[in-house]
């Protein structure tokens, strides 16, 4: 098989991948058994969408209803501050009230003003298309995007069916972003930042939100993904210092049995957390904060 014949093969590959994702869940589409689990609409499914292999309570947790309690309340003065965003009142209260946790129903907002994500996109009006047909046309790594997507939040209800909604969303965003970005590309860690954000944004917010992530010098996430990934052995670096600083006999432990620190902390600093995908999410408002103020 020579060059020509590869490139070929390649197009018709990537097109096929396209087209199911653009087909979604329509009638007719393929769909194999196994990238479609089911589940009972009767087990427990969270607040945030997630789905336990647990019967749903036959009584309201009281502590869980605390909780829900106290969202209300923080839910009633943070529409109050959205409303004031751009006021001093506003900007003392944020620090504070950022780290007790923004309300849940009004993360997509909240997000968007910390991120000034649509500033960002009067700034890049129609760029996002662009950058869909240039995906279609010559990714490179449809292929790797699609098996990650297919494996990304499955427990969760956007993302539980192959093709769904969310999952076309996911892939689109990838897709187009490794376009966009040709320093950083695609990095399979990338998958559950973009998805994080898909629970709460369309398509192009997330987007542009990502893109702000990575390579707004207040954030500068990129370094956990480019080639060579210099912020993430950097990180694992402080962690190891750390470490032997405030617990020695654990780090001379570790050492001894030749337990390196890339083998337990890799997907915190490289992924953000994102096997625990709420400490993810406090992650990212802390650091929006902190930057916001800064």
């Amino acid at each position: 098989m020579n060059e020509g014949d590869l490139l070929k093969r390649s197009a018709e590959e990537r097109e096929k991948i396209f087209k199911r994702y653009e087909r979604g869940r329509e009638e007719g589409a393929e769909i194999d058994p196994w990238e479609d689990p089911g589940f009972e609409v009767y087990h427990a499914t969270d607040r945030y969408g997630f789905i336990h292999d647990k019967r749903l309570p036959s009584k309201v947790d009281p502590q869980e209803a605390k909780k829900l309690q106290i969202e209300l309340e923080r839910q009633k003065k943070w529409l109050k501050m959205l409303k004031n965003w751009d006021t001093p009142n506003v900007k003392e209260k944020l620090h504070s009230r950022v780290y007790k946790g923004i309300p849940n129903s009004l993360r997509t907002q909240a997000w968007c003003r910390l991120l000034n994500v649509e500033k960002v996109k009067r700034e890049h009006v129609g760029k996002y298309a662009d950058m869909m047909k240039l995906a279609r046309q010559y990714s490179t790594d449809a292929r790797q995007i699609d098996s990650d997507v297919n494996r990304q939040f499955r427990e969760h209800l956007h993302y539980r069916e192959r093709y769904s909604i969310k999952q076309q969303s996911l892939f689109n965003v990838l897709t187009a972003y490794a376009m966009y970005n040709s320093e950083v590309g695609y990095c399979q860690g990338m998958s559950g930042l973009a998805g994080v954000l898909l629970m709460y944004m369309d398509e192009e917010d997330a987007f542009w939100a990502m893109h702000i992530l990575l390579t707004d010098s207040k954030y500068a996430m990129h370094g956990l993904y480019k080639e060579g990934f210099p912020k993430l052995t950097r990180f694992l670096a402080h962690h190891d210092r750390i470490l032997g600083k405030f617990l020695p006999k654990l780090k001379k432990h570790f050492d001894k049995h030749g337990v390196d620190a890339i083998l337990y902390s890799l997907k915190w600093f490289f992924v953000c957390f994102v096997e625990r995908v709420w400490s993810l999410v406090r992650v990212l408002e802390m650091r929006m904060k902190i930057c916001c103020l800064l």
